[in-house]
């Protein structure tokens, strides 16, 4: 009876370490991923004339390998089909704000003209995920499956257009294609978008972990898991 009792439990061990490895192997590294921000701020950064940031946006889909754990991205070794400076040449041109590369897709904000006395900007998250079944993103994602995605915004999506969901510029119909595709994801952001630092974010960030992990990174060494699933409420980290 104990010998049967025993090996049950470790049955159970094992499988329960498995089961573990095979979880663990779909989340992002969180040391790995700093870094990997990190290089997107380094080499895609955009900038006004005096090097203040401005808002962008950019969204990768590489090996799933470069999001684990140990992994450092180097100029040698990661995005290397891209050209630093024709990514920030495109998305710092506001007539445009776009550029689609092999393994990389990036935007500014574009502006939109309505009249002499009236424009607006298009925000940079909307450019690379709407339409929701036909935009870069759609595009990057079909051209490697079983891999790391991650898509990075300066700053948080805007509660009143990306996150409004009855809206025309609303992100969540992407979100929800972006679950099916399989391998790492990860949705990441630095800053709070300045508008909406008195909003309910907990709220509005939910419906982005209903799709995919969200994660805000603020330094080359310090990332968050936003957490949020279920009930479980959003990290303090990734509030205002």
């Amino acid at each position: 009876m104990k010998f049967t009792v025993f090996l049950s439990g470790f049955l159970l061990l094992f499988l329960l370490s498995d089961w573990t490895e095979t979880v663990e192997g779909d989340n992002v590294d969180i040391k790995t991923l700093s870094r990997i921000i990190n290089f997107v701020e380094e080499n895609y950064k955009r900038a006004n004339g005096d090097g203040h940031p401005r808002q962008y946006a950019v969204a990768i889909n590489v090996p799933k390998h470069q999001c684990q754990q140990n992994f450092n991205p180097t100029q040698n070794n990661f995005l290397t089909q891209e050209n630093a400076m024709n990514v920030k040449n495109a998305i710092t041109d506001e007539t445009n704000a776009l550029y689609q590369g092999v393994q990389l897709i990036a935007a500014g904000t574009r502006k939109v003209v309505i009249s002499k006395k009236k424009t607006y900007n298009m925000h940079s998250e909307s450019l690379l995920l709407n339409p929701a079944d036909n935009s870069l993103m759609t595009n990057l994602l079909n051209k490697e499956k079983d891999s790391c995605s991650v898509f990075y915004t300066f700053e948080s999506p805007c509660v009143d257009t990306c996150l409004d969901a009855t809206g025309k510029h609303s992100i969540l119909k992407a979100l929800e294609n972006w679950k099916e595709h399989d391998g790492i994801k990860a949705f990441v952001f630095k800053n709070f978008w300045k508008f909406d630092t008195t909003k309910d974010l907990q709220t509005k960030f939910k419906q982005i972990v209903a799709h995919v992990p969200l994660y805000r990174c603020v330094s080359e060494n310090q990332c968050y898991a936003c957490k949020g699933e279920g009930n479980t409420p959003i990290d303090a980290h990734c509030l205002p």
